[in-house]
This record gives structure tokens, sequence and C-alpha cells, in this order.
């Protein structure tokens, strides 16, 4: 099976989306889903402990009704979990945890879970695609030690991580260090023997195009951390990579990136990352 064919064999979710323009209020970030097993009691001092920790001094919690947790800050409301006893319906996580290069099983576990937390950033309207998306995480870091949350599923990226995962990435998160790959969907896809693609799926959250490689012969953990470095980047600084831009890890390291039209969903544009095969 080659890559169109695959592609366009894709549904794409939530995340996806066509264009360059900048992000709105209808694709910035401002959710995610915590999915739990077995979920534990929020404990009013353990959260304002765990919050405390995560956001800084000065942030507190307060819990309600056994299931909403507020996250605060002064007498302003940053974000809120709320536990719901139930799974994410029609098998939507599962779906969405399938093919996951980085979390190999993530279909079975994710299949385990019984009730999710709906984590919200209230104050996302004031913020930037890259601060709000920075403040659900946070929010979701949160969620997953107090609720025992064994992923995360991002809507905006068509994709869901493992617990460690989504923690090791966002150790130590600001606009400097940012877990783009926890915000995307990597996918990898098999050409021929010795010969991959790989695209993503979510760029649309921070205004951005999505990247696409049809082919190479990189080892993919080489492939899923450029094609990472190329979207952080992005982020970062927005639509700066021009039609025929080169880009690279060295100052001797050329490749060529253009806008072309989708393999998956034609003809939104895409940044086309040409690697040698």
């Amino acid at each position: 099976m080659g890559i169109f064919d695959f592609l366009r064999g894709k549904k794409a979710g939530n995340g996806a989306g066509a264009g360059q323009d900048q992000a709105d209020g209808d694709h910035i970030t401002r959710h995610c889903f915590v999915l739990c097993k077995d979920a534990q009691a929020p404990d009013p001092g353990r959260a304002s402990r765990i919050v405390a920790r995560v956001f800084g001094p000065g942030y507190s919690a307060l819990v309600q009704d056994g299931s909403i947790v507020t996250v605060g800050r002064g007498d302003d409301a940053v974000g809120m979990l709320a536990h719901m006893p139930a799974p994410i319906p029609e098998g939507e996580a599962e779906r969405y945890a399938e093919g996951n290069v980085l979390w190999p099983d993530g279909e079975a576990e994710v299949a385990e879970h019984t009730s999710h937390v709906i984590v919200t950033n209230i104050c996302g309207g004031e913020q930037s695609a890259l601060d709000s998306a920075i403040e659900v995480s946070r929010l979701a870091l949160v969620a997953l030690e107090l609720f025992n949350g064994l992923g995360v599923y991002w809507g905006n990226g068509n994709v869901c991580h493992s617990r460690s995962i989504f923690e090791g990435f966002c150790e130590d998160m600001s606009e400097h260090h940012v877990p783009v790959a926890m915000w995307l969907r990597l996918q990898p896809v098999a050409i021929s023997e010795g010969e991959i693609g790989l695209y993503t799926l979510g760029m649309q959250q921070f205004g951005l195009m999505d990247l696409e490689v049809e082919r190479c012969r990189l080892p993919l953990g080489e492939l899923v951390q450029f094609v990472s470095g190329v979207a952080q980047y992005l982020v970062q600084n927005g639509p700066v990579i021009k039609d025929g831009d080169t880009v690279g890890g060295s100052e001797t390291e050329r490749i060529k990136v253009h806008h072309r039209p989708s393999l998956s969903q034609p003809p939104r544009p895409v940044y086309k990352i040409v690697l040698e095969s």
C-alpha cells in the first residue's frame, strides 16, 4: 500500500483543517481529555499541592461536588477539571490511540479506561495558541496525577498519548521548551522495503499547515525527531517557512520544503519536506 492509498483512507478528526490563516477561537486548543482506568476521588489538600507544584506559587485548587476541580490564581479561575464517570463514547479515544508510534500498545491500554476528565482552559480566549496549549497541558498534568490518569486524548491532534510519555515530554515545559510532539499526530507510513513516509495532523490549532514527508530512507526515530523539530520551529515562530525554503539541523544541511496539496486531504496545502530517498 502506498502513501496515497493509506492517507486517503484515513479520516481526520477535529485537529485537521485547511489553510494557514491565523489560529482563531475555533481552532486554538482550549481543552483535552485525561483517560482514567480507576479514577481517584480528588482530595482537596492533595489537589492544592499538585496545582502549586505544576503551576507554581500563587495557584490553588477548589474541589466541588467530589468531581470538579477549579484551578485558580487569586480570584481568577484558570482552568477546570471535570470527572465524568464514563469512557469517551463510540471508541473515539481508542481510534486515535491506534498507530501512535510513541504508544505502541495505546489502543489496547486506552480500551481499559472507564472514565475521563474534561480538562478546560478557562482563560484561553486571552492567550496565544501556543500559550493556550501550554496551559491545557499543565492542567492535564494536574489531572493525570490527581485522578490517576492513564493517558491524554489531545483532540486537536487526533492522538492519545500515555501518561509516562506525556509527563516526560511536558517536564520543564515553557515557550522555549515546547512539547509539540504531544500536540500532534506524527503518523508514519510504510511505502516500500526500506522506505517510509510521515505526516502530521494538528498544526491547524496553531494557525499553520501540517507537514508531510512522502518518502525517505531515514530510520523512523530520526524521521520523527526531524519532523517534530520543524513543527516546533513553526509553532514557536509562525509561518516563516516559505515555498521553496530550506531547513536543516546544521549550516550544511539544506532540505527543501514546498507548499503542496496534502496527500490525505487534497487540496488542503501542507509543508512538503523533500528528503533524499
